[in-house]
């Protein structure tokens, strides 16, 4: 039997390893002390890395009472960066697609040559409002007020999100209040009220826009899912420098909205894959006349009367 310290980072541990122990073994120790897999740990014995292969014996090359140096990346960390490799393709996909998408009358694209790259790149490239439905211009003018909106831009820019398209939603989906398809592909936002006499507020379909940016990330409506809504809905007023005097008391003070997880379903049912199955829900059936840019074979069946009693929006 062998004792032996092993150090990584501002952290040491002692270990212990019998006559028939194996480098391999010890490395599996390791990873699940530390976090850093056996493929991605280097250690340092006596400033020389040691190099044994797995089958080898702890006792014929760590001498007991030694101190072993621990370098590597954990595992966890390189999710991270894989994931947020990822991220960043999506972002240049999203931003090159549209960056070269011609405007049509249904189409408005997001000014670009007055931005800097980066915030070019992580915004809304372009809106769409339904057409036959009065007001249009109106709700062109919420979508747009949605990308100038200082806190949601500061949101995009922060978390690095480039959605393709923010679109509205049709009037007919009753059961729902927003999808996100293909994390940021494109994003539907319901402006309209019961009567489509008006429209909603606009804090009210900020706070939808807060949940579907939350798709952008995870898919589910799991705690990930609703640790970042939360976050969303903090920021948008926190990051938001216009802002600033009004948030703590006063008649124009404004207070972030604190999302109930219970409530989460009631908004889109989850994130919309590329296959247009849904999480967490079933399409619903609408009435044959919906327009086209609703596109029924993804949307949700969802409770949007309870979530509307429960939150009282309107």
């Amino acid at each position: 039997m062998v004792s032996f310290r092993v150090g990584y980072k501002k952290t040491v541990r002692e270990f212990n390893a019998s006559e028939n122990t194996t480098l391999g073994e010890l490395r599996e120790q390791i990873a699940q002390v530390f976090g850093v897999e056996p493929s991605n740990q280097r250690l340092i014995l006596k400033g020389k890395t040691l190099s044994g292969s797995d089958n080898e014996l702890v006792i014929t090359t760590i001498a007991s009472g030694s101190q072993l140096l621990l370098i590597g990346t954990p595992t966890a960390q390189i999710a991270q960066f894989q994931h947020k490799e990822l991220q960043h393709k999506e972002a240049e996909k999203n931003y090159q697609r549209y960056r070269a998408t011609s405007a049509d009358v249904q189409t408005t694209r997001a000014r670009i040559g007055s931005l800097d790259d980066k915030e070019a790149k992580y915004t809304f490239h372009s809106f769409e409002t339904l057409p036959n439905l009065p007001n249009r211009e109106q709700a062109m003018g919420i979508l747009k007020r949605l990308e100038k909106d200082e806190g949601v831009r500061q949101i995009m820019q922060k978390r690095e999100y480039s959605v393709g398209v923010l679109r509205e939603l049709h009037p007919a989906e009753r059961t729902i209040l927003g999808y996100n398809r293909n994390r940021g592909q494109v994003i539907a936002l319901r402006l309209r009220s019961d009567d489509l006499d008006g429209f909603r507020m606009y804090e009210s379909i900020r706070e939808v826009l807060m949940h579907e940016l939350a798709h952008m990330v995870w898919d589910e409506h799991d705690e990930n899912f609703h640790r970042l809504n939360r976050e969303h809905c903090r920021e948008v007023i926190e990051l938001n420098w216009t802002l600033r005097g009004q948030t703590t008391g006063g008649p124009n003070a404004q207070r972030f909205y604190e999302p109930k997880s219970e409530d989460a379903g009631d908004v889109d049912g989850g994130a919309l894959q590329h296959s247009g199955f849904v999480l967490g829900g079933q399409t619903p059936q609408l009435p044959p006349d919906t327009d086209a840019m609703s596109e029924p074979s993804v949307r949700r069946e969802l409770a949007y009367r309870a979530w509307q009693k429960r939150s009282g929006k309107h």
